[in-house]
């Protein structure tokens, strides 16, 4: 697959990221609920603060989810509130006070007074809130033990400052300070996404960063690496298609193969290279029979249009070694050899089925798999 770099889509959909998608896909609960919540609360009528704690895996897209809502809110109440940013993973916690400090002070048009003292800063910021009415959320991104002092302080004292907190975490809400707990007023557990969410995700992105579409196998095949070795994060899926786009730039051919070898540095494979896993095989006990069903899956592979075979297809392999070798077919043992070639590694099992039918897809390299039956055996 070629593609002309001239006009190259909108790379900013992937390089970016503080990049928000025009929808987010199949978040409309999480979002519903986070609504009800804060659409109360930021009414001039019924005006109070709110505590938010958002948690799951990393990479599972809460930060995107935030400020996708916090959008969302925006263009809802047009300049009724200000809202602040902060990454607490990049700075300690006296120099995250002091660019809070810092932001808020400009966003009310109020010179901001250097003060190097923490518990002067945090005075100064009070001073500050109580000059205003308007109402102030605090968005805080990757809360963690390391950072959690200044999350403390911010939300014990949330009511008098009159704010509210978005606190974004990998930390479990059932592991939080039980005495931090009772500030908090919303706690919101993103799950993983099933693997038909995450194709979704990812054939949205594709559409939105690459002027052409990717072939819809190759879209599954990302999603099926990803859901095996990664628990379905979308943003290792995002990584996969940073990748692709670097390579459509410099003219290559996205084939299976090519997103075979990048997958390595992108996910917790379970062999460090294909030898290993040959390795490891090369010890084990072998049914010779075994042998030249291998060899015809890694020449159906190392086809470059064949992403999947499905379990009709790996049945008719079977039954053209039987008859080459005038055996009858026996379902028992075809069973068999497939559920060793999943143990060893040599086929994994795709999310997405083909016509009903079970799909398993191949991570080792299928031409080096040949070299080594053909030397080896």
């Amino acid at each position: 697959m070629m593609a002309n770099s001239s006009s190259f889509g909108n790379p900013r959909a992937l390089l970016d990221p503080n990049y928000i998608p025009p929808k987010l896909l199949h978040r409309t609960k999480e979002l519903n609920n986070l609504w009800n919540v804060f659409h109360s609360c930021l009414d001039p009528d019924d005006c109070f603060n709110v505590n938010a704690y958002i948690y799951g895996i990393h990479g599972v897209g809460k930060t995107v989810l935030t400020r996708y809502f916090v959008n969302c809110l925006k263009n809802e109440f047009k300049g009724r509130f200000i809202d602040i940013y902060l990454d607490l993973a990049l700075k300690s916690p006296s120099e995250n006070l002091r660019l809070t400090v810092e932001a808020y002070s400009h966003l009310i048009s109020k010179e901001f007074t250097y003060v190097s003292n923490m518990q002067r800063l945090w005075s100064y910021f009070h001073f500050l809130r109580n000059k205003t009415t308007i109402p102030l959320i605090l968005i805080l991104d990757n809360v963690d033990t390391a950072n959690q002092s200044l999350y403390n302080k911010f939300i014990r004292y949330s009511k008098d400052l009159k704010l509210s907190i978005i606190a974004i975490s990998q930390i479990s809400f059932s592991n939080c300070n039980k005495l931090l707990s009772q500030y908090l007023d919303f706690p919101l557990h993103l799950d993983i996404y099933s693997s038909s969410e995450l194709l979704d995700i990812l054939t949205q992105r594709i559409s939105l960063a690459f002027p052409i579409n990717l072939e819809i196998n190759l879209t599954k095949y990302i999603v099926d690496i990803v859901t095996e070795f990664d628990l379905d994060r979308p943003s290792t899926c995002i990584n996969f298609l940073k990748t692709i786009y670097q390579n459509l730039m410099n003219g290559q051919d996205i084939t299976p193969s090519l997103i075979r070898d990048f997958s390595r540095d992108l996910v917790e494979f379970p062999y460090q290279d294909d030898l290993k896993c040959l390795f490891d095989f090369d010890e084990a006990p072998i049914d010779l029979f075994y042998l030249p069903f291998l060899e015809k899956l890694a020449i159906y592979f190392n086809n470059p249009s064949n992403i999947y075979i499905d379990s009709k297809d790996l049945q008719m392999l079977y039954r053209i070694i039987c008859e080459e070798h005038d055996l009858p077919y026996n379902q028992s043992q075809f069973q068999k050899f497939l559920d060793k070639l999943l143990f060893n590694g040599f086929l994994y099992a795709s999310k997405f089925n083909s016509d009903n039918k079970n799909s398993f897809f191949m991570m080792i390299n299928p031409n080096l798999l040949l070299e080594y039956l053909e030397v080896k055996f």
